[in-house]
């Protein structure tokens, strides 16, 4: 089964091939697959110390980590402990073979985690031999990230019938094929007209592409105020912002100090922001490189003429989500521990809007006068019954971990996530004609998607007692069984994680930990925009494919108070 996107808007003129439609620029008006993929996927935050050992603390414990990774690690605790962990995250984007547009970094300041442990009850003499308390905040996911970038499509004089791409045939080629056209006062609003379709109403309200009848009084769409010898620069700048925390309340035991036993109830927020901005300039040079003016397919000049037209979606994402975790830990040695951790999947609800607007600007060839057009779209919101909800994977931890007594230890986990697992309960209803349906993600989760594994591990060297030393290190595969069908936007792959960090027992009662993270993420490689056919699956428009990539620096300090 192909990607969702490539099974949405397949319209009915039977006379003409039927395409399919999709980029990085479209699709804002809906979840896809990768979407919910991409809000399913963990980073190991928590306190300083468990970020600085990889997040490998499925089988440690005795610290507030443990809330969200095992919660059986709580029953380590011989006290009370309050901890607060600040983080500075710095993300860093690029994508080889483009050239510059605006920026490629975001810096954001956060808190990573917040975390208190009551120990309840505490007696050597019986089986059970202490009772904890865990409430906590934990940062689950950061969406904080940027990039952005500049490709031109050259055109050559030498080869006039080779046309440059423009996301204003693909406009085009959508309002045609489904049957949208103006009424007799030129006007075409977005009353009726499904939000999909939105950013094309957009492109027409900003002269990219203009409606007429052809010989034979059919009506088509042409981008008439764009020649045919326009070299075309393509600039995309995509800003993300927001987070998912978790608020948990766990208890962890302890019986006999050889068994701990754990179990978290944890309830998440989920914010998440988008801003898409495409962007296309027009420029015509002769064949020995002189400025020159627009023509069309017959060679006259054009006119009026585009010289630019830049197109702005937002969307939000606000909800919240619930699950339920259980861990145990066994000493079958002093020196050994062996934990295993179970996480439901999350049932999350989320509330989505979505609009867009444009700008641009025409140029009059023959009175040498410009004028600038702006439109912009209603908000469509996507909320209480009519929101999007989805359970994410089912997650499975395995660790162990062995010290040498206090001078060093060495811990490993394994985790499997499945997220061909992944379903969608509830979509949004919409036009009649373009409905989707839970079954279709289900459907494609099963036959695209796969588990990932995840391998962490860590090194803490205590050299001499109030002060340790810290190392680890993580890598995540790729939820895709096949990458290539998932062109349609960047969606995160492969990612690899190398940590450092000090801790410091300033007192008895005060502990103070530094934490840095290193992490290098991939993304499927993206069009920004494409037609397909699809009875053949060839290519009619397309933008060529894109790679970005994320580099993340995170760094922690965590304050802990013991008493």
């Amino acid at each position: 089964m192909v990607a969702l996107t490539a099974a949405l808007c397949v319209a009915a003129l039977p006379s003409r091939a039927q395409l399919t439609f999709g980029g990085s620029v479209l699709d804002h008006d809906l979840m896809m697959s990768g979407d919910f993929a991409d809000l399913s996927r963990p980073h190991p935050f928590g306190t300083a110390r468990g970020m600085a050992l990889g997040g490998a603390f499925t089988s440690l414990g005795g610290d507030m980590t443990s809330i969200a990774v095992n919660p059986a690690g709580l029953g380590m605790y011989q006290s009370n402990e309050i901890t607060l962990t600040p983080i500075l995250s710095v993300t860093g984007s690029e994508t080889p073979g483009t050239m510059p547009y605006t920026g490629n970094n975001k810096t954001r300041f956060a808190m990573a985690n917040v975390g208190v442990a009551i120990n309840l009850y505490k007696n050597a003499s019986t089986s059970l031999t202490s009772l904890t308390l865990g409430l906590g905040m934990n940062r689950v996911a950061d969406f904080n990230r940027r990039y952005s970038f500049s490709a031109e499509s050259r055109y050559d004089p030498a080869n006039p019938t080779q046309l440059m791409p423009t996301i204003a045939d693909v406009f085009g080629q959508q309002l045609g094929q489904n049957g949208i056209f103006p009424g007799e006062s030129g006007a075409l609003g977005y009353s009726g007209v499904n939000p999909y379709f939105w950013p094309a109403v957009l492109g027409y309200n900003g002269y990219m592409i203009s409606s007429y009848t052809d010989s034979e009084g059919n009506p088509m769409w042409v981008p008439d105020c764009i020649g045919s010898n326009a070299s075309i620069l393509h600039s995309n700048e995509v800003v993300q912002s927001g987070s998912i925390n978790e608020f948990s309340f766990s208890l962890g035991a302890n019986i006999n100090n050889i068994v701990y036993v754990g179990a978290t109830l944890g309830f998440q927020s989920v914010h998440k922001r988008t801003n898409v901005y495409y962007q296309e300039e027009y420029g015509y040079v002769d064949a020995a490189g002189n400025p020159t003016a627009a023509v069309n397919s017959r060679g006259e000049y054009i006119r009026t003429q585009l010289n630019y037209a830049g197109l702005y979606q937002q969307t939000v994402l606000d909800g919240s989500g619930v699950n339920f975790k259980l861990g145990v830990i066994v000493r079958p040695t002093p020196s050994l521990r062996l934990g295993v951790a179970f996480h439901t999947p999350t049932f999350y609800s989320l509330d989505r809007s979505y609009a867009g607007d444009i700008e641009s600007r025409l140029y009059n060839n023959e009175t040498g006068e410009s004028q600038v057009n702006r439109d912009w779209t209603p908000v469509v919101s996507d909320e209480a019954e009519n929101s999007w909800d989805f359970v994410s994977p089912t997650r499975l931890m395995f660790g162990a971990s062995y010290s040498f007594g206090t001078v060093a230890l060495v811990t490993v986990d394994y985790e499997r996530d499945w997220y061909n697992g992944i379903r969608v309960k509830n979509v949004p209803y919409s036009d009649p004609n373009f409905m989707i349906y839970p079954e279709s993600y289900k459907q494609e989760f099963k036959a695209n998607f796969c588990g990932t594994n995840t391998v962490r591990a860590g090194i803490e060297l205590m050299p001499v007692p109030r002060l340790a030393l810290r190392v680890g290190g993580a890598y995540m595969s790729s939820a895709f069984k096949n990458e290539k069908l998932y062109i349609g936007a960047p969606h995160l792959t492969e990612s690899w994680l190398v940590s450092a960090g000090v801790g410091v027992n300033l007192s008895r009662v005060v502990t103070l930990d530094l934490a840095y993270q290193y992490v290098a993420e991939q993304q499927t490689s993206y069009q920004l925009f494409f037609s397909r056919n699809v009875d053949t699956g060839s290519m009619m428009t397309y933008s060529g494919l894109f790679d970005t990539d994320y580099t993340r620096h995170f760094i922690a300090l965590t304050l802990g108070f013991r008493f």
